[in-house]
């Protein structure tokens, strides 16, 4: 089965997916989404390079990427987690995320494109958050009514709302989100939520994993345990 994203894969419903992708991701249940820690200190924090969103300061030391899908409820337990590992880790490892949007999951793709066009005007952690808490609220909406939905969450962050559209429907952001997905399946990712250390999936790590056991096993898998 050909699992590259096309504007066709990742703009419509009801895509098949391989047997793989169902790896971490496929219950619904609601999960609760505490509110982050505080943003660590340093270059670079909130912002993107080739290796994702930094979730804490840029440094020359190995970096450890989440590959996340925003209607997985797997991925909205994790995100918390993984905000308090970025905190601990701020200095020794870069922390950053990737889109992998499921196309099991309908919205996948436009809540990624939301949270790109909130990034653009410096909220994505805070489109994040918003779209993890309310995954009940559009989850099985259909594309329009998603749109209309996540329109409003921008608008809840004061957004500008005519460039939060024009990034939304650029062309550009959905190439961003189709490249993240695609060096997530050129390492082996096949489910969400999924973390790679130096192309490597940690296999040891999942949504209930502990703050200290996630740094423990990042800075096992990048040898500076």
């Amino acid at each position: 089965m050909n699992t590259r994203l096309t504007r066709r894969t990742l703009l419509t419903a009801g895509a098949a997916v391989s047997a793989l992708a169902l790896a971490a991701c496929g219950k619904t249940e609601k999960i609760a989404t505490p509110e982050s820690p505080a943003t660590p200190t340093g270059e670079g924090v909130y912002t993107r390079s080739a290796d994702g969103f930094h979730l804490n300061s840029k440094v020359e030391a190995p970096t450890v990427v989440l590959y996340s899908d925003f209607q997985c409820p797997y991925c909205a337990k994790a995100e918390p987690t993984y905000m308090e590992a970025a905190q601990e880790l701020n200095g020794v490892m870069n922390v950053t995320v990737k889109n992998f949007p499921l196309p099991m999951h309908a919205n996948a793709v436009p809540a990624a494109l939301a949270v790109e066009a909130a990034e653009a005007q410096g909220k994505h952690v805070e489109m994040v958050q918003l779209v993890f808490e309310h995954q009940d609220e559009w989850k099985d909406q259909s594309l329009e009514e998603a749109r209309t939905t996540f329109r409003g969450y921008a608008e809840e962050l004061g957004l500008d709302l005519e460039k939060y559209t024009a990034t939304f429907e650029d062309n550009a952001t959905l190439k961003l989100v189709e490249k993240d997905f695609e060096s997530g399946r050129a390492v082996g990712v096949s489910g969400t939520p999924q973390w790679v250390v130096g192309g490597t999936v940690v296999e040891s790590v999942d949504s209930s994993t502990s703050k200290d056991d996630m740094v423990a096993a990042f800075k096992e898998a990048a040898n500076l345990s």
